[in-house]
């Protein structure tokens, strides 16, 4: 039986609904001829229907048009709740007719079964020159070299070398303001090197934000405070602090670069890495000192109880105030993945955290994709060939891709 023209069967199917809805039983039995044609809702929708209105009127063999529905793979039998049972439930072999229906639940075509999640942490907040800046800034700057970790420590040996340390502050302005009064010949205080260290970083797409550090005893005396910059390295899969006043980082026994919490935890102070023109610091032990208590752009975290207050009475002001060190650091090589269409078809599409990324890759493979307005995406069809699959996924930066993430999927 050929089925009626669009218009027709929409009409049909809003007089067979309003027939359900309001239980006039004949008008929707009159309709069975065309709604059997109506392949795309009589196996789960008017067959079912259709044998609740026959055994409403009392005709003979209404249960038969529910078994044909069972037979063709029908099984959403609660949305018919408590009709059907009310109609069939008596007859003597009513749980196996619902055993048969809950039988036909069909396995998913596709199932994702493990997926790269961020971990938790705080908003991001990175110090950065502003963008109409931007361009002037970057021809001050060291070339980027190969990578990440290659570039940092350039800018790294370039900062402490543009003018010799000074206490005087500039209080206001970006590192364009610095650079500019230092070639009048001003020097400034550990604060503008890190300012310079870290616009100078973000400049060339390396995460970095600046970092105050404070000795124990912080709210008297002089002296108390200690102004670096910290950077996520990409090829180190890790943040890392870098002080610009004395061109150098901190490594530990293995000549690893170490990050502000790592520092913090260690109860022998580790060993200070210079890479630029400066001298060495002559009490690496004396500088460790100031990794007592800290703050990093836009939050601070103590776990025993936070002093809002400094030396000379100023306040420490931060957003966003943490108990443990971990919310401050995002690992920006994780992913976040979403599940999109393209052409129709499912797909899922990497999210990086890293604020500087550029693309993805799907099994070492480049991925793009064409998204509304122009905007691009990150995203891969899934396989629908049968059985497990499995994806390696990263975040792609102008260094190059971060470590990978794994996607897991099965396909029927």
């Amino acid at each position: 039986m050929n089925q009626p023209p669009p218009a027709k069967l929409a009409r049909v199917r809003t007089v067979a609904q309003d027939a359900m809805r309001g239980a006039r039983w004949w008008t929707l039995l009159d309709l069975e001829r065309t709604l059997r044609t109506d392949t795309e809702f009589w196996r789960d929708l008017w067959a079912p229907s259709l044998a609740i209105a026959a055994h409403k009127v009392g005709l003979k063999g209404a249960r038969s048009r529910l078994d044909e529905a069972i037979e063709a793979g029908f099984h959403q039998t609660d949305l018919f709740e408590p009709e059907l049972s009310n109609a069939f439930g008596a007859d003597p072999d009513w749980a196996q007719v619902l055993e048969r229906a809950r039988a036909n639940v069909p396995v998913p075509s596709l199932r994702l079964t493990a997926w790269p999640e961020p971990g938790p942490a705080a908003p991001l907040l990175l110090d950065k020159v502003q963008a109409h800046r931007e361009p002037q800034l970057l021809p001050r700057l060291p070339r980027p070299g190969a990578g990440a970790w290659e570039t940092a420590k350039a800018v790294l040996a370039w900062t402490s070398g543009l003018w010799r340390h000074a206490n005087a502050r500039i209080n206001a302005g970006d590192a364009l303001d610095v650079l500019e009064q230092v070639a009048n010949g001003a020097r400034y205080s550990c604060v503008e090197y890190s300012i310079v260290l870290a616009q100078g970083l973000n400049a060339l797409r390396i995460p970095a934000r600046r970092v105050w550090l404070r000795r124990g005893d912080y709210h008297d005396g002089v002296g108390q405070g200690h102004a670096v910059a910290e950077a996520w390295i990409d090829d180190l899969d890790r943040w890392v602090l870098l002080d610009g006043q004395h061109g150098a980082y901190w490594a530990d026994e293995a000549a690893r670069p170490l990050g502000l919490p790592d520092l913090q935890a260690r109860e022998h102070p580790a060993k200070p890495v210079h890479v630029g023109p400066r001298a060495p610091m002559k009490d690496p032990g004396l500088w460790s000192a100031y990794f007592a208590h800290a703050s990093v752009t836009g939050i601070a975290w103590e776990p025993k109880g936070f002093v809002p207050v400094f030396q000379d009475g100023q306040v420490l002001a931060t957003e966003r105030l943490v108990r443990d060190s971990a919310d401050a650091y995002p690992r920006l090589s994780d992913l976040a993945v979403g599940v999109t269409a393209l052409e129709g078809a499912p797909a899922v599409e990497l999210k990086p955290v890293h604020p500087y990324a550029i693309g993805g890759t799907w099994n070492g493979e480049t991925i793009s994709a064409q998204g509304p307005q122009g905007k691009r995406r990150f995203a891969r069809v899934l396989d629908r060939d049968p059985g497990e699959h499995r994806a390696e996924l990263a975040a792609v930066t102008p260094y190059g891709p971060l470590s990978s993430r794994d996607l897991r999927w099965t396909a029927a």
